[in-house]
């Protein structure tokens, strides 16, 4: 039986019309990662701090999922960021210090998402970075060393303007880092004022934030690179020069600093996070806020203010603020052990892209939903050739390491490990979050010690290891390690 043409034109028009009809898939969300460096956890105010240093993120916190207990696997930027990008250890990705770049078959977040079909950027503050190739395959990438919060912040929303295609971005700021508070640096700024008077110092911002301002005369730390690192040795003469009384005026006033810088660090951060909600973006965007690592201040006698030879808590607990689209999940908090190599997986099931099967970190999507964990353990290291306990150093190209330790944490217990002198710590975080009292003396904990050490053991022995990624230093970023702090000096 023949069809009339008029009948035909009607089943084309109904074919046409009832394919129109299906509905699109929905757009992929925006991913968002910021990173402040040096940002320890228990200086927000949403993690319980008593100083109103982090207004915009405790707001957002309302708004979004927040990790009670999120951990650092390095107490150190460059590690500690290619295990973020990465969700591998270092041992698996290759950067344990400067100097070493991330391994070829190591894949990072613009690597993972980009074959997604995301347009992909990284603004990142800290010189450092260049060396580990941590940026590798981003379509965008902006060093904007020292830069204060605000410019970095105008900078990713002017390219978030300049596309209308879904991105993936890491934005890193530096405000928190040492030296605390001072917002004027260039990529020179320690050649051309280290020298310097303290009192020649020009700060950028109010230093009386959280207290009363501390006339500069009285001030002989705080203001250059060498007020930082303070071994039991320089406090010591420091104390000998100027009194008891002076030097435990300058200890408070730079702790201060430090809030100073969370909290400038915080008007960037609120400046990212209202850019986004007048674009209408925010709702389409998941935003996810952490730290490389925290700082130690004065808790521990054998360094003061600086955070690489440390694995405790003030040094490895960092925040993670998790805003889904639409706000789902707000003011949800979750207390289990949640690590940095957790948070690539957990971008990947957000934003339905794929898995590439190396990850050595788990979804906390689960965890978001009220689900318990898998149960998971904590690695961590850190190894440098500059010490920054004592003035020993191990020349380039030699063999060894100073301030070797490993942790390994369950999240209510950590285990840590001295190489050099081969002497074992044992803490309880839940009785004793301060960790002052060690256990691993103690024989009625020797069961629970012996439980890290083999798990520590078992992790180091199978995870896959990059073999060698050391790489050159440029003779101008190396002489700026060596002013930041990072390489020696002495």
């Amino acid at each position: 039986m023949s069809t009339s043409p008029c009948a035909l034109f009607w089943l084309t028009s109904l074919a046409l019309f009832a394919g129109c009809s299906e509905p699109a898939a929905p757009p992929r969300p925006n991913v968002l990662l910021i990173t402040v460096d040096s940002l320890r956890a228990d200086h927000l105010g949403c993690y319980g701090y008593d100083r109103e240093t982090t207004p915009n993120l405790d707001r957002l916190a309302t708004e979004s999922v927040l990790f009670e207990r999120a951990y650092s696997h390095a107490p150190f930027t460059a590690p500690s960021h290619a295990s973020l990008l990465t969700s591998l250890h270092p041992k698996s990705h290759g950067v344990f210090a400067w100097a070493e770049e991330l391994s070829p078959g190591a894949r990072n977040l613009a690597e993972r998402f980009e074959p997604a079909g995301y347009r992909t950027g990284a603004f990142y503050n800290h010189p450092g970075l260049r060396t580990s190739n941590v940026t590798r395959g981003f379509d965008e990438v902006q060093e904007r060393y020292f830069e204060e919060a605000p410019k970095t912040a105008a900078a990713f929303l002017d390219w978030v303007d300049a596309d209308a295609q879904p991105f993936v971005s890491w934005v890193h700021l530096w405000d928190v880092h040492r030296p605390y508070g001072y917002r004027d640096w260039t990529p020179d700024f320690y050649a051309d004022h280290i020298e310097r008077a303290p009192d020649a110092m020009t700060l950028a911002y109010a230093e009386d934030k959280f207290g009363s301002p501390v006339p500069p005369a009285t001030i002989e730390t705080g203001r250059t690179e060498a007020a930082y690192n303070l071994n039991v040795g320089r406090r010591e003469t420091l104390t000998r020069q100027i009194g008891e009384e002076r030097a435990t005026a300058n200890m408070d006033f730079i702790q201060t600093r430090y809030d100073g810088g969370v909290w400038f660090a915080d008007q960037g951060l609120g400046q990212i996070i209202d850019g986004l909600r007048e674009r209408g973006l925010l709702d389409s965007t998941i935003l996810v806020i952490t730290a490389d690592h925290g700082e130690s201040l004065t808790e521990r006698d054998a360094c003061y203010f600086t955070h690489d030879p440390f694995l405790y808590e003030e040094t490895l607990h960092v925040p993670l603020i998790v805003r889904l689209p639409g706000a789902k999940y707000a003011g949800t908090r979750v207390s289990e052990l949640a690590r940095l190599i957790d948070v690539v997986p957990t971008l990947h099931e957000l934003a339905d892209v794929a898995l590439v099967g190396d990850e050595q970190g788990h979804s906390l999507v689960p965890q978001m939903a009220g689900q318990p964990s898998e149960g998971a353990v904590l690695l961590a290291g850190t190894r440098t050739k500059n010490a920054k306990e004592t003035v020993q150093r191990i020349e380039p190209g030699q063999p060894g390491w100073l301030e070797q330790r490993v942790a390994i944490s369950d999240g209510h217990h950590k285990a840590i490990h001295d190489v050099e002198a081969d002497v074992w710590q044992l803490f309880d975080l839940d009785a004793d979050p301060g960790e002052v009292h060690n256990l691993a003396v103690d024989p009625a904990f020797a069961k629970q010690l012996a439980h890290l050490q083999a798990i520590a053991e078992k992790l180091s022995t199978s995870l896959p290891a990059a073999g060698d990624t050391t790489t050159a230093l440029a003779a101008d970023l190396e002489q700026l390690l060596i002013s930041t702090g990072y390489l020696g000096n002495e």
